[in-house]
This record gives C-alpha cells, sequence and structure tokens, in this order.
C-alpha cells in the first residue's frame, strides 16, 4: 500500500467524522432530545462528539497539510477557498461553543463544514 493512499484514507477519516458527526447530530440527535427537553443528554454528547471533533479536525489537518505539500497543492485556488472556508468553520465552531443554543450559527457549522467537503472533492477530482 502506498504511503500517500494511508494519507488520504486517514484525512477521509478525520473529515467523515468531523462532518458526518455534525450531521447526525443536527438531524437526529439534536432534535429528538430538544423535543424531550433534555439539555443534560445533550451537553454530554456534544461535550464527547466536541473531543472526537478536535481529534479528527487536527487529523484532517495534518494530513491535508502534508497532501497539499506533496501534491504541489498550496497555489491552487480550489485548496485556498476551501482553506478560507475551513477559518469560517473555526470560527462559527467558537461562536457556537460560547452559544450552544443559536441553531442558524450550528447550521452555519453544518453548511460551512459540507462546503469545505464539497471543495476537497472538487480539488480532488477537479
Amino acid at each position: 500500500m502506498q504511503t500517500w493512499t494511508v494519507v488520504r484514507f486517514l484525512h477521509i477519516v478525520g473529515i467523515t467524522f468531523f462532518v458526518g458527526g455534525q450531521l447526525l447530530l443536527a438531524g437526529a440527535v439534536a432534535p429528538v432530545l430538544r423535543t424531550r427537553g433534555d439539555d443534560l443528554a445533550m451537553r454530554q454528547i456534544a461535550r464527547r462528539f466536541g473531543i472526537g471533533s478536535v481529534v479528527a479536525l487536527a487529523l484532517a489537518v495534518a494530513t491535508g497539510i502534508a497532501m497539499a505539500s506533496h501534491f504541489s497543492l498550496w497555489s491552487s485556488d480550489i485548496l485556498q477557498a476551501k482553506l478560507l472556508v475551513l477559518v469560517v468553520v473555526g470560527v462559527l465552531t467558537t461562536l457556537h461553543i460560547l452559544s450552544p443554543r443559536s441553531r442558524p450559527v450550528s447550521y452555519g457549522v453544518v453548511a460551512g463544514s459540507l462546503v469545505v467537503l464539497w471543495l476537497g472533492v472538487k480539488l480532488t477530482y477537479g
């Protein structure tokens, strides 16, 4: 197995956890717990997901940097757009941590993450 296949695989695993977890939380977990009024469970789930997200995002960033360097992608307009949106997602995530009940911010994080994912696919397949 080639090293860069493993690096790409790890990048996809990190992104899958980060974006997939957001979709699961926004689409299934949060609506059910909100209906039940179970704030404690939501905080516990969010805390656990937050820890996993930090690890997943660190993995995705580290492997992304490695791939951008190896494949000489730093001058790519698509990569630059992806990095810009990733910064916006980081800012929105910080706002979400500070005001976790703000649905527009939560949905902004999910939407931004999907844009990052879209740009990653576009970067890979042109």
